[in-house]
């Protein structure tokens, strides 16, 4: 008896280890497409010495309306061919994308064409950031009738387009009228920003890179003057561009200063650094364009997050022009999809590949977690899924 039961276990060792082997082939034969039955789980696929077409990570964080969807985390790719830089097009569906998050096969996911893969329609959520100092006075009245041009310009495009406007000196500006939720009004924009008036400052530094995490900060606790999007009762669009416009003319207050105007106004001073700002727009796909002095660090804030910099007193066309040209030529693929890890302020590492007819390639980027996560509601959320989102 003891003799049958040892050869039985024998055969089930060796059963067991063929199936294994089985699947194991299997798996490697049709890469991450093919659910085992023994691991639960997908292949991920070999890392791509060699990019056989133009592919880029443009843009990837915890949704555009700040982190309201967590655990859902949206990233933007744009495959190109190599000979013509034209888009590649038709790859709807998410067989043609691996995405990795920390090692691990990010699934459930969508795929998404934007921009010009199926339609020529844009949409665009653009907020200026202005200086309303003293020193700004002789500027003032030239980049609001600047900014109202720029209005009836996009709105004679084909542009999806809400405007609106954030103002500050040492500190973030709510007074009546200091402040506009985007709208796809353009004569309340117009209106609006057209009486904006230049007071107070005069002592230098001002308060930017929190102006610009005001605008941006889905959430509070981010900076001391808290969220706009919480102020004005608004979220930016998930399908939407996000494009903010900084205009000053002096260079911005850091993180601690012991004698500061700043003080005045938020006891712990500036709480965002000009770098750290340019982790936390890009973990948005937020871009910054910047109208400013040269030499104080605009430049970097700017090319840091896919915008551009613009010296103040410059033709503000070439700012229409430039801004319209990123809206419409602007032709990725919108990707989301769900991560089980709900560590606060961790910073991931996503790898995306792509298969396409022409070649495969890949690219990666970081993004990070929110600093607090409300872990029931992001329980809730993964277990719904991405329908969940629609809801």
């Amino acid at each position: 008896m003891k003799r049958a039961f040892k050869i039985l276990g024998i055969a089930l060792m060796v059963m067991f280890a063929a199936s294994v082997m089985s699947c194991d082939f299997i798996s490697n034969l049709f890469g991450s497409t093919v659910k085992t039955l023994f691991d639960g789980g997908f292949k991920l696929p070999p890392k791509i010495t060699t990019n056989g077409i133009d592919f880029e990570i443009t843009g990837i964080g915890t949704g555009m309306r700040g982190y309201d969807n967590f655990p859902a985390i949206t990233l933007f790719v744009t495959p190109k061919a190599k000979v013509t830089g034209e888009l590649i097009t038709g790859m709807q569906e998410a067989d043609f994308f691996d995405v990795i998050d920390d090692n691990a096969e990010a699934r459930p996911m969508t795929v998404t064409p934007r921009g010009a893969v199926t339609t020529t329609r844009k949409t665009a959520d653009i907020v200026f950031v202005i200086d309303t100092t003293g020193s700004m006075y002789t500027q003032l009245t030239t980049m609001t009738a600047k900014a109202q041009d720029f209005a009836n310009t996009i709105a004679g495009s084909d542009i999806d387009y809400r405007l609106g406007f954030v103002t500050f000196g040492d500190d973030i500006r709510k007074g009546t009228g200091e402040s506009l939720a985007p709208t796809s009004n353009v004569d309340t924009f117009k209106a609006a920003v057209g009486v904006l008036t230049a007071y107070g400052g005069a002592d230098g530094l001002e308060n930017q890179i929190d102006a610009l995490d005001y605008a941006r900060a889905g959430t509070l606790g981010s900076n001391p003057a808290g969220s706009f999007q919480i102020d004005k009762d608004f979220t930016y669009r998930d399908t939407a561009m996000v494009i903010f416009i900084l205009i000053t003319d002096v260079g911005y207050h850091i993180p601690g200063e012991t004698v500061s105007d700043v003080l005045g106004y938020y006891p712990t001073g500036v709480a965002n650094t000009r770098d750290q700002e340019i982790v936390k727009l890009n973990n948005q796909g937020i871009n910054c364009y910047v109208v400013g002095p040269t030499g104080v660090g605009y430049e970097e804030l700017a090319s840091g997050t896919g915008g551009k910099f613009y010296l103040l007193g410059s033709d503000f066309a070439s700012v229409i022009d430039d801004i319209g040209t990123t809206i419409t030529t602007r032709g990725d693929y919108m990707i989301t999809f769900m991560t089980n890890d709900f560590t606060a302020s961790k910073a991931h590492t996503v790898r995306v590949a792509i298969h396409t007819s022409l070649g495969n390639a890949q690219d990666t980027a970081i993004y990070t977690s929110p600093a607090v996560v409300d872990l029931p509601k992001a329980a809730k959320m993964l277990e719904k899924g991405l329908a969940g989102l629609k809801e």
